[in-house]
């Protein structure tokens, strides 16, 4: 049907378009350059055409590239005395097609139509025994559940019973807006957009460590967003009231699934699994803006504004496990509740040409009014009853506020000097540290201006540190008391960043850029300790003639990790360093890229060749103390992931309204990762999993397109 769709669109354009290049010329309207106000269009039209071997689905991850009839582009503009309208249309018929309209009066209102489609490719090639019974309620065969449960038969009895189909989800955004302008200080502004999300995403679903599933969720949610604004400005001030609303509906809002080992239920051993998905939610929000000239070339700004997010979906039971008896809940519903305060208020001023001054303070406020939900017993997975060890939830909520002071002096027009401090400070409730302050400073030289080119030295340098740990939160839960959670614990981090760009001719343009990042955290036995970072790049381009442009770059990059962590059960493994490990990875990318641009390689023919290269090299290494008494791991393999892309694109002027037009393009992509491989993947069962078969593989695809342009 989309082949024919498209193909119908062009068909139907075709006698307009050869009427409008052979028809006579209009009467030129009055009052426009030449007599006429134009109206503007451009039409590309053509076929595509292409092979893959290997993975279909990647290349393709969020666009649409089958064979067929295209229409990629259609712009059309008609401006008129008084007013213009606008239209666009892009990958006609495809997936990822899209659609614009819009139309304005000068200086009194403004009307937008945006469709737009995003679809989302995972694999072509993904099976599962399972079956949807109603969506998002995924049955196995009972018979054979029945013999697995009774000893007779193993898993491997479902890799007949897995269907392939391909995995796929598909968004579309419809956004309208309109804005009035009721006199010339005050206008008025509403917007709608729809977010649709449809089609099934890969799911993990676990009822044990030895028992897990990958499912093909389904997916039928929608977010409508609604915007109204008025706003009032003169030429030394700004105010502005607006309301944002926010709606979310799931109509898919549980996952239920068989297990695959047993066909009747037992208290450590559940027959079907059950998970909520995501939940109904709306969000309100009144802001109030403004901004206001003052002296001294100044400027002052603030914003405010006031939230609530509200939820209170229906509670599914703690089990569907019947073998379970029943915990009652301690309310019905959610209840959720959350109160945001935003503010910002900002002032900037320039009293000299010299100097140059900004302060701004910032405030976050999310006070979480969710009641409590006391819980004495829940059960795990749907296997089996347990005591909570914190009681219930813990409504987490935090206060964030950041102050910020910048200065800038410029003693002469080549250089700059900058220098900057901010302070940040999170008061949080329900986390291991109650209090975290973070202090930032920074300070740059930038030179501009010069006649050769400009370069920019900049240091950052931050230092997080944390107050109310509480370490026997940590031990009643089980966890080593040295533990910290990356986002907020004892934090140091320096960076160095430049860039140079130099021009030794008008048709040579150099630039180099490099980055040193360490970051270290103190006094944290488990965790993350080091993340570090290198970066540089470099770049050339040339433009021996107007009509020829080159260039290329050549980039890397290197980040590094380290973590600790114990391998120990309760007892006395507990607290035994001997058992110690550590993960380092290290991860080393290079891109090179490389561009040739004739645009008048006759002045009838240009051509454009482009290539780009990227490789990712990622190391996992286990390491242990010297006196450890754990067994010698063994190292995994590297992770590696390479891109190429290479493409030349020709067009030919036939007259000024027609170019005919051919594209190749070369995708190619190698990877090789131990945890998605063919060869880790190479079953849908396995004795302790139910997969997908959710593999990245290589590919190789060749794209090749013929079309015309046509303007008037």
């Amino acid at each position: 049907m989309r082949p024919l769709h498209v193909l119908g669109i062009v068909v139907f354009l075709a006698p307009a378009l050869a009427f409008a290049q052979s028809s006579p010329s209009q009467p030129p309207a009055p009052g426009s350059p030449g007599g006429v106000l134009a109206r503007v269009g451009e039409v590309d039209f053509g076929v595509r055409l292409g092979s893959t071997t290997g993975e279909v689905a990647r290349n393709q991850r969020f666009r649409d590239l089958r064979d067929g009839p295209t229409l990629d582009r259609f712009r059309y503009e008609r401006p008129e005395p008084g007013w213009t309208f606008k239209a666009a249309m892009d990958h006609v018929g495809y997936r990822d097609q899209r659609y614009t309209a819009s139309v304005e009066r000068y200086g009194r209102l403004k009307a937008s139509f945006d469709w737009n489609q995003v679809p989302l490719f995972y694999s072509a090639d993904t099976r599962t025994p399972f079956r949807q019974s109603s969506p998002n309620t995924f049955r196995l065969d009972n018979a054979l559940r029945g013999a697995i449960q009774n000893g007779n038969a193993t898993t491997a009895v479902f890799i007949p019973e897995s269907t392939l189909f391909e995995l796929r989800s598909l968004r579309e955004i419809a956004d309208a807006r309109f804005s009035y302008r009721v006199t010339p200080p005050l206008d008025l502004r509403v917007s709608f957009t729809s977010t649709g999300r449809t089609g099934s995403q890969p799911w993990g679903a676990s009822l044990g460590q030895a028992n897990a599933v990958e499912l093909p969720v389904a997916l039928d949610h929608r977010t409508n967003d609604l915007n109204a604004t008025a706003e009032w400005t003169n030429e030394r001030a700004m105010a502005r009231l607006a309301y944002d609303g926010s709606w979310f509906r799931n109509d898919v809002e549980t996952l239920v699934w068989d297990n695959p080992l047993r066909l009747t239920d037992l208290a450590a051993t559940p027959a079907q699994g059950r998970m909520a998905l995501w939940p109904d939610s709306t969000a309100h929000t009144v802001s109030a803006t403004g901004s206001m000239a003052l002296p001294a070339r100044s400027r002052a700004f603030a914003s405010v504004s006031v939230g609530s997010w509200l939820q209170d979906q229906a509670l599914l039971p703690f089990t569907i496990n019947t073998a379970i008896p029943a915990i009652a809940l301690s309310r019905p519903s959610a209840e959720a509740e959350a109160r945001i305060v935003s503010m910002q208020y900002r002032l900037t001023s320039r009293p000299t040409s010299l100097l140059w001054l900004n302060g701004q303070f910032r405030l976050y406020d999310y006070d979480n009014r969710t009641p409590p939900f006391p819980v004495s017993d829940y059960v795990r997975v749907d296997s089996g009853a347990a005591a909570s060890l914190t009681g219930g939830s813990e409504p987490f909520g935090y206060t964030r506020q950041f102050a910020d002071l910048d200065a800038s002096l410029t003693p002469t027009r080549f250089v700059a000097f900058r220098v900057g401090y901010g302070r940040e400070e999170d008061d949080r409730t329900f986390r291991f540290l109650d209090e975290t302050t973070e202090q930032v400073f920074r300070a740059s030289v930038d030179s501009t201006g010069l006649a050769w080119g400009s370069v920019r030295l900049q240091y950052d340098r931050s230092v997080r540190t944390g107050r109310g740990l509480d370490e026997q939160v940590l031990s009643d839960i089980g966890e080593q008391v040295s533990l910290r959670q990356f986002d907020i614990s004892d934090r140091t981090r320096d960076r160095v960043t430049t860039i140079v760009q130099w021009s030794p001719a008008d048709s040579v343009g150099l630039n180099a850029s490099a980055a040193l990042g360490e970051e270290k955290r103190p006094g944290v036995a488990f965790g993350l300790q080091d993340n570090d970072l290198k970066t540089f790049t470099v770049g050339v381009d040339l433009s021996p003639v107007d009509t020829v442009m080159l260039g290329t770059t050549y980039g890397f990059e290197q980040y590094t990790t380290l973590q600790r962590s114990r391998q120990a059960n309760p007892g006395v493994q507990f607290d035994d360093p001997t058992r110690d490990w550590s993960t380092d990875l290290d991860e080393r990318v290079h891109t090179a890229t490389a561009y040739l641009d004739l645009a008048e390689l006759t002045p009838r023919d240009s051509a454009k060749v482009t290539y780009e290269f990227v490789r990712s090299n990622g190391l996992y290494r286990y390491l242990l103390p010297a006196d450890t008494t754990l067994v010698a791991p063994v190292q995994l393999p590297a992770v590696r992931n390479e891109i190429q892309r290479a493409s030349i694109d020709i067009r030919h002027i036939v007259t000024r309204s027609v170019t005919l037009g051919a594209m190749y393009a070369y995708d190619k992509y190698d990877v090789d990762d131990f945890a998605t491989s063919p060869t880790t993947l190479n079953s849908p069962v396995f004795p302790a999993q139910v997969s997908l078969m959710y593999q990245w593989r290589p590919y190789a695809v060749h794209t090749g397109s013929v079309r015309l342009m046509y303007r008037w």
